[in-house]
């Protein structure tokens, strides 16, 4: 292998300044026949997979698209999603995923703040960006790619043109060309906002790859292995399922969407040695009754955050495998590692990423001691290995780097072994099912409607792990929230995953002297008698 491509001994690169074109470029020429994906069974070739990526960069600079403008992809896990990705950062151009769940403000949110040029959607999702066209004075061109639903996409006569996504593939090959730059921006990822609106933290292409090579170490992926990862493409699980292969050699095996029923049998199918999850999906897992093929399974990891302590030791008894997970954020990641050599204790994280500094601070920026519980503060060694700060948003930057260290708004603690546990969040944020949730946001979504004076949206602990939504309602004078009809109100405009398991009535919110809710009184009282629970009223939620 060339001196392009990681140490898999070490954390660090043979080289430095690489990008994700000059990787895969390099690799092609090495494997070209060898499957760098399969998507839903699909086979792409690394040789493909580059052919793709040069025509994309060309039909977006023939949009009009230029090094430094954001092309964002609102589309479930394709060939095109790949080759798209792969295109713009050939270009240089910076990608913007969105998640697939996300419709109305959220949506257009992210797309406005992003200053969005070309968006490339779902058929089925196409609507959704148009209807929101008018707020979006920078979009030119929607892209769309076929997906069976039959669903019309019109542009209005003012509005961005719509353009069939196979314009990404027209025209000759031609020469390999990358004017992909290692140290400037080349993706945004949106995070949950806490007092405000979800912000997008910029990345460069060197940070996503130091990230994989870390992840690829964790895993010790060898060329040629293959790893199981039915993961969304637009959060950093790409890392993880898409590019850590790309730098091994190895292969990735993506799904459209997680399916218990047949997880154990694509597994087997494709031999592959570790899979990445979210952690309710091992939850979940877990939860099938037993069988004695279990234990023959060809997994040598099983990489996840977070796994339950309780059942940590008993996945690894199960499975004849390693679980190996690591805590980070996208600012950050991954801040904490624990690998297949690593003795990590169940519901740990790991130990600090050389990477970078790690430490646990109190309210006044002062380190406590070992086994004590603040919030998690980081900052780089190294040139590129973190966010290069919130896109338009030099303020939040700066107040999120006080005293030079990142604060993550996260709370945990470091053992005197050097362990790292996240121990809850400090920020109002939640996370359901993989999915992080702004409470700012569901809460602006609900207080439109008319019977609704107030809400605060906490997280409440699930059986399943991380969060379920409850939302706490005070009713306009003279008003009655009936929740089903709210329910309804709440699936139109809010993910799926963000909409309230719990909703409770109530006469009035906690707050303190200048008339802020007091979130950690509802949050200590949980879910009461008299919330409403969907999942008990056999509420089913529209996706």
């Amino acid at each position: 292998m060339g001196a392009w491509a990681p140490a898999l001994s070490g954390r660090r690169f043979v080289g430095e300044q690489l990008t994700i074109p000059g990787v895969l470029d390099a690799q092609a020429e090495e494997r070209p026949d060898q499957p760098l994906l399969y998507i839903a069974d699909e086979p792409l070739t690394y040789q493909v997979l580059q052919e793709r990526s040069v025509t994309a960069a060309r039909a977006l600079a023939g949009l009009g698209v230029v090094p430094g403008d954001r092309v964002a992809i609102f589309m479930g896990t394709s060939a095109e999603w790949i080759a798209l990705w792969f295109g713009i950062s050939r270009l240089g151009a910076v990608a913007v995923p969105v998640n697939t769940a996300y419709r109305g403000d959220f949506l257009a949110h992210q797309l406005r703040d992003s200053r969005t040029k070309v968006v490339a959607v779902d058929r089925a999702l196409g609507q959704r960006v148009l209807g929101e066209a008018a707020t979006l004075s920078d979009l030119t061109t929607v892209l769309v790619r076929e997906d069976g639903t039959g669903e019309e996409v019109v542009a209005g006569a003012a509005g961005p043109q719509v353009v069939g996504i196979e314009v990404i593939d027209e025209g000759p090959v031609g020469p390999v060309t990358n004017a992909a730059l290692w140290n400037r921006p080349g993706a945004i990822f949106y995070t949950s906002g806490t007092t405000g609106r979800s912000k997008g933290a910029l990345t460069t292409q060197h940070y996503l790859l130091t990230a994989a090579h870390t992840i690829l170490d964790l895993w010790g992926l060898q060329p040629g292995e293959a790893v199981y990862a039915p993961l969304p493409l637009f959060h950093l699980s790409a890392i993880g399922s898409v590019l850590g292969p790309m730098l091994a050699g190895g292969t990735g095996v993506l799904e459209k969407a997680f399916s218990v029923s047949s997880f154990w049998d694509q597994v087997r199918r494709y031999g592959a040695v570790g899979t990445a999850l979210a952690g309710a999906m091992v939850t979940m897992l877990w939860n099938l009754p037993p069988d004695p093929s279990d234990a023959e399974v060809p997994l040598r990891f099983l990489s996840a955050a977070p796994v339950a302590r309780e059942i940590y030791h008993g996945i690894e008894e199960r499975y004849r495998c390693k679980v190996v997970t690591c805590y980070g954020l996208s600012e950050a990641f991954p801040l904490a590692i624990a690998g297949l050599h690593d003795d990590n204790p169940p519901g740990a994280s790991g130990k600090t990423n050389p990477d970078f500094d790690v430490a646990i601070f109190d309210e006044e920026d002062r380190e406590v001691p070992a086994g004590t519980v603040g919030e998690i503060v980081c900052r780089p060694r190294r040139r590129h290995v973190m966010f290069e700060g919130y896109d338009g948003r030099d303020k939040e930057t700066v107040e999120q780097l006080r005293n030079l260290w990142f604060h993550t708004g996260d709370l945990g603690r470091i053992d005197e072994q050097g362990n790292l546990s996240y121990a809850d969040r400090k920020k109002d944020a939640m996370r359901r099912r993989g999915e992080n949730i702004s409470s700012f946001e569901v809460e602006q979504a609900i207080l439109v409607h008319p019977a609704v004076a107030e809400a605060a949206a906490i997280g409440v602990p699930s059986e399943l792990g991380e969060d379920d939504v409850l939302v706490c309602l005070v009713a306009r004078p003279g008003e009655t929230i009936e929740v089903e009809a709210f329910m309804d109100f709440c699936c139109d405009r809010l993910p799926y995953f963000a909409v309230p398991r719990y909703v409770e009535v109530c006469d009035a919110l906690p707050k303190n002297a200048v008339g802020r809710v007091l979130k950690h009184e509802l949050r200590d009282r949980g879910v009461t008698d008299g919330a409403w629970d969907r999942e008990k009223a056999g509420y089913v939620v529209r996706r």
